[in-house]
This record gives C-alpha cells, sequence and structure tokens, in this order.
C-alpha cells in the first residue's frame, strides 16, 4: 500500500518545516554535548555474518560479531552493487543457514523476569549470489522468541531493509531468537543484526512473563523526512520513524519531562514535534493502516502520545475527541504542556480491515487538535504454546558451555518435537514439560561431572558413559529423587558418593560405575561389587556408633538442656542452660531506655495484650506524648528468650527503614526485659487475610500487592542494603505489620541471623522457623541463606493469590504447593485465586505473581530469584493492577502498555487520512 497523502505540501512548507527541523537538531545536539549519553552496558548488538568488532559511527553503539551467540551458519557478504552511503554497516553482511529447519541464537547475559527490546534486521542484497528474490518471488522464513511466533519474515526486494521488533520478558538467564525454514516456502533464512535492549520494568507494564508483544509500527509526527529517532537520543534505542499527516506542524526547543510512573518514556526529541490540523473546524487529520497489507495478528493495541508544546493564553484551550473508524475513542482529551501525555487501548481493538484514527476539536477548544506519536502493535500470549520448563533450560545450556559441546542445542529442548535436541527424552507436559532422560555418552566430555546435572530435577536416566570425565561424582546427583539410572562406565571415576552407593544397595538406582580405577556398581542388591560390600559394612558400623553416642548425649544432656516457651507450630533451637556474661546482659542500644515502672504506666499495667509471640506479649500502650507504642515484654528467664532478646536488639539498631518496624527504646531492668516499639494500627497481614479483620473487608488484589511489595523492599534492605547481611528466618503474613494506610513492615527478628557480606550459606546447628514457611534445602542442609527468606516470602505470596494458611489442618496436611501445582497444570486461574477476588483483579497481573510465587518456592535455592528481583517483578503486577483500576473510573491520561515491534518502511503501513 502507497502513503496516501490528504494534501500535498507546497515547496514554501517543505523548506520551512526542512529548517526548523535542523535547528531543532542542532540546538538538541549542543545540550548533547554538555549531558553524559546513556550508557549502552546492558545492550547486546549483533552485526551477523560480520568479520570483527567495531562501534557504530551513528550512534556510537559498540557492535560484535556473533560467533559467541549462535554455533550454526555461514557468513557472506552482500553483493558490492547494493552498498552505498545510505546502507548501514550493519546491513552489508548476513549470516545464513542453508543446513537445518531451526538455528538459534541465545542471546546471554539475561536476567530472568526483566523485560527486553528484541529487534532483528534483514537486507538480502543477493548475497548468495541466485537472485532469490526475483528468480522465486517472495523469501519467507519465521522469526521466533524461543518457541513462540515473533513474526513471518518476508523479502519482496533485493535492496529494502526489514526491521522487526518485539518487547519480551526474560524466562531465564537467556532469551532465544530462532529462525525457522516455513513448509510453504524453500527460501534459506539468513539474518543481517540482532539486538537486544534491556529496559526499565515500569515500561510496557502488559508486556509479562505471560504476553510478549510484537509491533506494527512507532511513528514520530511532524518530524522532518529522514529524521529517525533511536539512541542516543531514546536510551532504550527504540527506533521512531518520522510521518507527516499535515501540512502544518508544532516543534519547540524546550525539554519535554516524563511523569514520574511515566509507562513509556517517549524521549523528549520526539514529543517536541507535533502534527497539527490546519485550524479548529478541520476535520481531516488523521492516519490510517490496513490490516491485510501488514498484519502482525488478529487484533491491535495503541498508543496516542501528545504533548502541548505551544504555552497558550488563559482563555484558549486545545481539546479534541479521537474516533476510531468513525466511533469515539476519547470524547474531551487536553494534552498538558511540555509533559508527555497518553491515551491508550486496555483492551484489543475490535477487528478491522482498516483502522482510521482521526481528531476534531470539541466545541470548548479554540486550538486545534495535534499528534505526536503513535504505537501501535499485537499482544500474544505464550500460555497455549509448549514448552520445556526454564528451570531445565538453563541447566543444559550450562552443560554445553562447561563442556563445550557442539551440538544443536538451540532454542527450546523439547518444542517444537520436530526440534527435539539430540540426547534428551521430554515429558509430555503441555507448556511445563520436563527432561527426563540425558543421553551424553562418547560425546567427548571432560573433566568433573558437572553440577548442573542434578539440576534436571525429574531425570530419570542420566547416560555419561565413554567419556574423559573424572574424580569425584558430585553428591548432589542423589538429590535427584526420580534418577532411576546412572551410567559412569568407561570414565576415570575415582570416588562415588555413598548415597549414591546405598540407592544402588537399595535397588532404587542402576549405578554403572566401570572404569579404569574402579570396580563396577552393580545395583542388584544379591551382587554386590567388593567396594559396595566394604561401604556398606562401614555404613552399619557408623549409624551403629553414632546411636551409642546419641544415647549418652541424651542421657547426658537430659538435665542441662531447656527449650524455649515457643508457640504451637514454630521449631527453635535448643540452647544449654547457663549465666549470660556481662556483655551480653548490658546490650547498648541508640534507642531510649525505660524502667520496668515506666512500662507499667505506658501499658496501663500490661492491661490491652495486641500479640503473643516466641519471646513473650505484646502489650498496646502510649508515651507521654501521646504516641501509640507495641511493648514486647520478655516471659521469664528461659535461655531462648534472653538469645531471642540479644538478637533482636542487635539486629534492630543496624538497621533503619521505612518498610521494617522502629525500634524506640528497650528495658532491661533486673529481671524485667522488653523492647518497645512504633505501634502499626491495622495489625499484620495474617489479620487481613484469615483473622478477624478479614471478616469486616477482605484486602482488593492491588491492596495485596502493595503490601508484599514493601514488604519485599524491606526484605531486600536487609539482605543487601544493611552493612552486614541479615536473614530474617521467619518471614509470614502475622511478621508483616501494617499501618493505618495499610503501609507494610517487616517486624519480630528474634529468630533473624547477621551474616558476612561475601558469604553464600551460613551453616546452623537446628533449624528454626514456622511450618509451612521453611525452606526445604535449609531444612535438609542447615545451611541457611538469603534464599531462605525468598523461599517464605514465595509462600506468602501463594497466601495472598488464595487467601489459605500454608498447610491446612486436617488429614494429610497437604501443603500449599501441593495444593495449587493441579491447578496451574490445569492453567485454570479462577480455581486458584481467593474468592473475594474473584472477577475484581487484573488475570495477567495474578498470572505474574504466582508464576513469581513459584520460582521463589523452587526446592533449589540457586533457582531463586533475590529479593532485588522481586522486588521489580511485583513492582509490574502492581502497575498491571493499578492501570486496570484507572481504567475502570475512566481515567485515560496515563495509561499502560507494553511493545513488541516489527516494521520496517512505515509508508506501506501507515497513511494520513481523513474521518
Amino acid at each position: 500500500m502507497a502513503l496516501v497523502a490528504m494534501r500535498h505540501e507546497s515547496l514554501e512548507k517543505k523548506m520551512e518545516l526542512l529548517c526548523r527541523s535542523l535547528l531543532l537538531s542542532v540546538l538538541l545536539a549542543a545540550v548533547q554535548v554538555h549531558g553524559q549519553l546513556p550508557s549502552t552496558e546492558s545492550f547486546i548488538s549483533i552485526d551477523c555474518g560480520s568479520a570483527g568488532n567495531y562501534t557504530d559511527r551513528d550512534t556510537g553503539i559498540p557492535y560484535t560479531t556473533d560467533d559467541q551467540y549462535i554455533d550454526t551458519g555461514t557468513n557472506h557478504n552482500v553483493a558490492s552493487n547494493y552498498i552505498d552511503s545510505s546502507i548501514r554497516k550493519q546491513y552489508t553482511t548476513v549470516r545464513s543457514f542453508p543446513d537445518g529447519d531451526r538455528n538459534c541464537y541465545t542471546l546471554q547475559p539475561a536476567i530472568q523476569g526483566y523485560k527486553y527490546l528484541l529487534r532483528a534486521g534483514f537486507m538480502y542484497g543477493n548475497y548468495d549470489g541466485n537472485n532469490s528474490v526475483q528468480a522465486n518471488g517472495p523469501l519467507l522464513f519465521d522469526l521466533n522468541i524461543g518457541v513462540n511466533l515473533w513474526d513471518t519474515v518476508n523479502i519482496t526486494t533485493t535492496s529494502s531493509t526489514h526491521v522487526y521488533e518485539a518487547i519480551s520478558v526474560a524466562l531465564g538467564d537467556f532469551v532465544s531468537v530462532c529462525l525457522t525454514r516455513r513448509s510453504d516456502s524453500s527460501s534459506t533464512p539468513f539474518i543481517s543484526l540482532l539486538e537486544m535492549r534491556q529496559l526499565k520494568s515500569t515500561l510496557y507494564p502488559t508486556a509479562t512473563s505471560s504476553n510478549y508483544i510484537v509491533f506494527l509500527a512507532r511513528v514520530n509526527f511532524g518530524a522532518a523526512a529522514g529524521n529517525i529517532i533511536r539512541y542516543p537520543d531514546d536510551p532504550y534505542d527504540r527506533i521512531w520513524k518520522p510521518m507527516n499527516i499535515t501540512d502544518d506542524v508544532l516543534t519547540t526547543a524546550s525539554k519535554v519531562k516524563n511523569f514520574q510512573d511515566d509507562e513509556f518514556e517517549v524521549p523528549s526529541v520526539v514529543h517536541q514535534t507535533a502534527a497539527v490540523a490546519a485550524n479548529i473546524n478541520d476535520t481531516t487529520m488523521g492516519f490510517y493502516w490496513n490490516s491485510e497489507s501488514r498484519s502482525v495478528g488478529p487484533y491491535y493495541y495503541v498508543n496516542l502520545h501528545f504533548c502541548e508544546l505551544e504555552l497558550l493564553p488563559e482563555k484558549d484551550v486545545r481539546e479534541f475527541a479521537v474516533y476510531l473508524n468513525d466511533r469515539t475513542w476519547e470524547e474531551h482529551y487536553r494534552p498538558p504542556y511540555l509533559m508527555s501525555g497518553y491515551i491508550y487501548s486496555t483492551s484489543q481493538l475490535s477487528s478491522y480491515a482498516q483502522y482510521n484514527f482521526s481528531f476534531s476539536a470539541t466545541k470548548n477548544a479554540t486550538r486545534p487538535p495535534l499528534i505526536n506519536a503513535v504505537e501501535a502493535y499485537s499482544l500474544w500470549s505464550r500460555a497455549d504454546v509448549s514448552m520445556t520448563r526454564i528451570g531445565d533450560v538453563e541447566p543444559m545450556l550450562a552443560i554445553k558451555a562447561e563442556y563445550k559441546l557442539k551440538k544443536n542445542w538451540m532454542g527450546d529442548p523439547c518444542f517444537p518435537k520436530t526440534y527435539v535436541w539430540d540426547g534428551i527424552t521430554c515429558s509430555n507436559g503441555g507448556n511445563d514439560s520436563r527432561i527426563i532422560a540425558l543421553n551424553l555418552s562418547s560425546s567427548g566430555l571432560v573433566g568433573q561431572v558437572s553440577n548442573s546435572f542434578s539440576r534436571l530435577t525429574k531425570l530419570e536416566s542420566l547416560d555419561l558413559s565413554y567419556n574423559n570425565l573424572s574424580g569425584r561424582v558430585p553428591d548432589s546427583l542423589a538429590d535427584i529423587s526420580s534418577l532411576q539410572v546412572l551410567d559412569l562406565t568407561g570414565n576415570n571415576i575415582t570416588e562415588i558418593p555413598d548415597r549414591l552407593i546405598r540407592k544402588a544397595n537399595d535397588g532404587s538406582l542402576v549405578l554403572r560405575t566401570k572404569s579404569l580405577n574402579m570396580t563396577e556398581t552393580s545395583s542388584d542388591p544379591k551382587k554386590k561389587s567388593p567396594i559396595a560390600i566394604i561401604v556398606t559394612t562401614s555404613v552399619v558400623l557408623v549409624v551403629l556408633l553414632a546411636l551409642a553416642v546419641s544415647i549418652m548425649l541424651i542421657l547426658k544432656r537430659r538435665q542441662q538442656v531447656v527449650v524455649s516457651n515457643a508457640p504451637v507450630g514454630q521449631y527453635v533451637e535448643e540452647v544449654p542452660v547457663r549465666k549470660m556474661n556481662h556483655e551480653e546482659q548490658q546490650v547498648q542500644l541508640e534507642s531510649k531506655q525505660f524502667t520496668y515502672l515506666q512500662l507499667e504506666i505506658i501499658t496501663d499495667k500490661f492491661t490491652q495484650v495486641i500479640g503473643q509471640g516466641g519471646f513473650g506479649t505484646v502489650y498496646h500502650g502510649y508515651l507521654e506524648d501521646s504516641s501509640e507504642v507495641a511493648v514486647k515484654l520478655l516471659s521469664g528467664w528461659s535461655s531462648q528468650g534472653m538469645k531471642e532478646f540479644l538478637a533482636e536488639t542487635q539486629n534492630l539498631r543496624k538497621v533503619h527503614h521505612k518498610n521494617l518496624v522502629s525500634l524506640i527504646g528497650y528495658c532491661n531492668d533486673g529481671e524485667h526485659m522488653a523492647l518497645v516499639y512504633e505501634y502499626l494500627p491495622e495489625g499484620s497481614l495474617h489479620d487481613h487475610l484469615r483473622g478477624k479483620t478479614s471478616l469486616a473487608r477482605p484486602l482488593s488484589w492491588r491492596e495485596r500487592l502493595q503490601i508484599v511489595l514493601e514488604a519485599a523492599q524491606g526484605l531486600d534492605y536487609l539482605h543487601k542494603g544493611c552493612k552486614q547481611s541479615i536473614i530474617h528466618r521467619d518471614v509470614k503474613p502475622s511478621n508483616i505489620l501494617l499501618g493505618q494506610h495499610l503501609e507494610a513492615k517487616i517486624a519480630d527478628f528474634g529468630l533473624s541471623k547477621a551474616v558476612l557480606s561475601d558469604a553464600q550459606f551460613v551453616s546452623t546447628v537446628a533449624i528454626v522457623g514456622t511450618p509451612g514457611y521453611m525452606d526445604p534445602e535449609y531444612h535438609r542442609t542447615l545451611q541457611l541463606s538469603e534464599k531462605s527468606d525468598v523461599y517464605s516470602f514465595g509462600v506468602v505470596l501463594l497466601e495472598i493469590i488464595t487467601g489459605e494458611p500454608p498447610i491446612v489442618q486436617g488429614p494429610g496436611k497437604v501443603h500449599i504447593l501441593e495444593r495449587v501445582k493441579p491447578m496451574i497444570n490445569r492453567g485454570n486461574i479462577e480455581e486458584i485465586v481467593d474468592r473475594s477476588l474473584r472477577g475484581k483483579c487484573d488475570i495477567n497481573s495474578v498470572w505474574k505473581v504466582l508464576e513469581l510465587a513459584m520460582m521463589c518456592t523452587s526446592d533449589y535455592s540457586d533457582q531463586r530469584p533475590t529479593m532485588a528481583d522481586v522486588v521489580i517483578l511485583l513492582k509490574e503486577s502492581l502497575t498491571l493492577e493499578t492501570s486496570r483500576v484507572r481504567s475502570e473510573i475512566l481515567y485515560s491520561e496515563r495509561t499502560t502498555i507494553s511493545e513488541t515491534s516489527a516494521f520496517g518502511d512505515i509508508s506501506g503501513t501507515f497513511a494520513p487520512s481523513a474521518r
């Protein structure tokens, strides 16, 4: 479709526009010289087929060769007669893929849960000398993000450049971009450039782990022809292509600012030009596109960007209506002065052959309509596409990198089934398939057996036979409960962990270990190898000795050990009775010290109980200035209570954060010990989910998100914001307290533990915490880490979604994780969500939190996100829900959206139009 102009520009108008644009460019360039350029540190910029690295002369962006991102394909130069000064260097070379039906780039590093803009560029340029476009018609092949279709590449001319753009959330520490042959075309896939840009998490909030966006176009109205805006003017390197839909334009040299929570952050230079209608009565300003000429999906979403560039006199008004195909889309809109404003579609537009947007002044207006920019895109869901669980893909890529394997391990391991990776067998898990067998026999593996194999937690068979593996087999392989066959035959293995040998001897594992240095271990319990017999005998002796020692210790400690008076359902460490030394008793605090008599006055002799914990009872009180406080009184002289008192006071004096409860003072008066805190009148999150408070009014989804976001910020500060990291160890809804306006604060630091900042794990002598919230890895190993808090927080997230406790009392006591997994597999969010929330929340927001909760509660700590990651993802979820609420009250000036963009020559897509 050719660009359709509604009126012809005069030569004078064109010259005037060009001069004004040039002047504006000079002014902006002068400003840029004195400013600091945005960082390109997180950019991945690949010149496909290039022989060397370089810095782009126009943008200053460093480009690299693609050798480190893909193992397949061949490099070519485009024909010299297609290269001139107008062609960017990235389009002078290509990488083509004559072999294989699917070839994938693995873009690393990425950060799981972060949002990325992806851009792929193509120019045929007769690189193969076959003049394929003329001989065979259009070149057609598919472009995919992992297993999800991004777009169909359609090359219709030899010299044209084609650009496709998308925004997608990284599901792991990498993003796969694949080029796939089509069954209806014999075309050989190729690519000229591939780029990935990290976006701020608050931008384009509809791009989630469940949805990705494909762009039709991104257009800058009022800019001079050929004046394409991208990095460094746009720090995210989005491409804004110019287009004029009117004879008249407005420009300004003044900086246009974004709102604090701007969800698009359109760059100032884009907002500094606008198309404007000729006069107040002009109803012809608009644009349209034909969906049949360029389609990125069955339904579209649109963002319209506006900014008032003129300082209007007090009596002047610029107000207009927006129409879509003659239907009112927005009745009264006034663009903000030198600030970014926008109107957006909150749901998919109806399906039309042609989409015609037009603008008309209202009766109140004294100035004609204007528009600065537009983005049009399609939103795609990952939910209906089968894929391998990301927790299995990441270790597979780690194994590939560690052993430098040259295999067809690209894209998704299990799907589509015609592209299953060599040597693996997958379960039929739909959109959550698992790797259940891995055969790397005779694959030239050198070195030790990688720990990454143990991250394949559903593995049933692992064949590593006839390689050059040596040393000790990692003990972590025994943690794979599903593992039935482990073949290590023909390697140089020198040691196998006892746990694996025990599994072999009890018949639960077929273990083959025949090598140069070991006798084969058989899984047949009737035919044990000599080494197995020795180990088995040793184990029996050790067990008997340990049992005898244990009996002696128990008898000896019966009179030496007492256990704290912990509430029902809480594990505590056993501590020998002893007198506390002077330093422990004299806790030095920066807070105020109270006498016991003062506490009696403050609490009116401890009349109003507001809580109960392992440390003691909590009372309500008033200070002299009438401010309310909570007084936690130590119940008796138990050693555990003293230990908690010391832990809480020592840790609280180090932390100061808006999402942590503040310590006002303490009491250490003879036998009386107490802590005095700020009072939070709305109780705890537990009270609002399942306590008496929940009967009054259930928390909305937005309130729940805000509460857990603030709690996550508090935990993130404990983990990374303190000079010495602190692990809370008892994260649960009853320890998330709420202020008058439901602001959340983490409380109860009696079990918390300070650790060295560079320590990944801390060894403990016993397990403490609350059943249902405790990290299973910590439970197994007694190795405590920050990720133990992350696990507990994941359980809290499941509670705000379901409204249910972690463990339902009754037969079986099934944990909340086991209760929701079957429902997740069925894909029915309505079954999972708290009944009080159904129909009253953004489903994408809930799915996002549910996915986050499942990541947090992974069995293995290295597969869990950090609290910093959790904060980012919760902000995205909150933005989605906030947008839903805004749309309900018809608040149209501020919006949400996500983008994925695929566009080349916009003249074939967009055109000026009349209403």
